[in-house]
């Protein structure tokens, strides 16, 4: 069964996007913050592509995803109207974090920009970081088998 499920999941999702005028300066050249938003759309549209709504499995289990350490080398300006796909692996998973990378590329696949973030498992209630298998076992049972793409 574990092989079979290993091979239904995916070590890398991509979200396709359309760059937004409100995500872009006056010039219409995409502000920086815009990314660190796509790598959260691209990191939950990973999450759901392996079985792990994000918003009902997390807050069931009392747990938030909180961002320790984010990331992102600028290479290709985007601008509004663009079409990009951002794509997301999970490249470390352990009892008390996730490490996902990004790419970002445009519609000619040139590489925009690049990243990471890493993320915390914190308590609802106090906002003090857990070990998820003791935590929460039932939502580490479905994390642990995630995908991890040890390559990059």
């Amino acid at each position: 069964f574990l092989l079979f499920w290993e091979e239904i999941m995916h070590r890398s999702v991509a979200t396709e996007l359309e760059v937004r005028w409100g995500e872009c300066d006056p010039a219409g050249i995409v502000y920086h913050p815009a990314y660190i938003d796509w790598f959260s759309v691209a990191r939950m549209h990973f999450l759901s592509e392996n079985g792990i709504q994000y918003m009902s499995t997390f807050n069931q289990a009392g747990i938030h995803l909180v961002v320790t350490d984010v990331a992102c080398q600028y290479k290709k300006a985007l601008r509004a109207q663009d079409k990009i796909k951002v794509i997301a692996h999970l490249v470390a998973c352990t009892r008390t974090r996730l490490h996902f990378q990004y790419e970002v590329f445009d519609d000619e696949g040139a590489v925009c920009a690049v990243g990471r973030t890493v993320h915390a498992f914190v308590a609802n209630d106090n906002a003090k970081a857990v070990n998820l298998d003791k935590f929460a076992p039932e939502l580490w049972a479905k994390i642990r088998v995630l995908p991890v793409d040890r390559d990059r």
